[in-house]
């Protein structure tokens, strides 16, 4: 099986997931609040995922069509919002993939990759770690863009394919305590410590 038809089946299995949450509210402890107001009935970061996918597998699946038929994408647009259709249009991307080409269908894999990703990283399934922002600049890039995945302590920078350690490889650090004096520190994978 190619890495796009596992990233198809893998969001094909999260999507009811993420339909199933859309309907239960959010319980992550907004007590307390000192505004008045309600919460809606719904849990709102599930549904807002949810919306993002069906969009983006749209958009995923014209620029895959235009570019291997040569077709404008307006002509290739499918119709209606229902989850079939973005299953159907899912299960296009890949198959469109196989014959786009490797730097194609590779973008797409990440794509769907990206999203069950984003499924699993929702509060309420908590399989994956949100990443969070550090207030420090990439030591390679010198941009802000550093992010902290806490529980398992690594450190990674998000300009991904423009940022490289001194390997050429995407930055990846482990956070851990200096031996000398025990103050934090990062060991990069090519060896740099921060």
């Amino acid at each position: 099986m190619s890495d796009l038809a596992q990233a198809r089946d893998d969001l094909l299995a999260w999507l009811p997931v993420v339909q199933a949450l859309t309907a239960e509210p959010d319980t992550d402890g907004h007590a307390g609040r000192s505004k008045p107001g309600s919460r809606p009935p719904w849990n709102g970061e599930a549904a807002m995922l949810l919306f993002t996918i069906h969009a983006g597998v749209r958009e995923v699946e014209q620029e895959l069509r235009h570019d291997v038929t040569g077709r404008p994408a307006r002509e290739c647009r499918r119709t209606g919002w229902s989850d079939g259709n973005t299953a159907r249009a899912v299960d296009a991307i890949a198959k469109l993939g196989e014959a786009a080409g490797a730097e194609l269908a590779g973008d797409a894999e990440w794509q769907l990759t990206a999203w069950a990703t984003q499924i699993m990283q929702l509060p309420a399934v908590d399989l994956e770690e949100r990443p969070q922002r550090v207030r420090a600049k990439c030591p390679y890039c010198h941009a802000p863009m550093l992010r902290v995945l806490p529980r398992s302590g690594r450190v990674t920078c998000l300009r991904y394919g423009a940022c490289q350690d001194s390997d050429g490889n995407h930055p990846v650090g482990e956070i851990g305590r200096s031996q000398l004096d025990g103050s934090p520190m990062v060991a990069w994978r090519d060896g740099l410590v921060t």
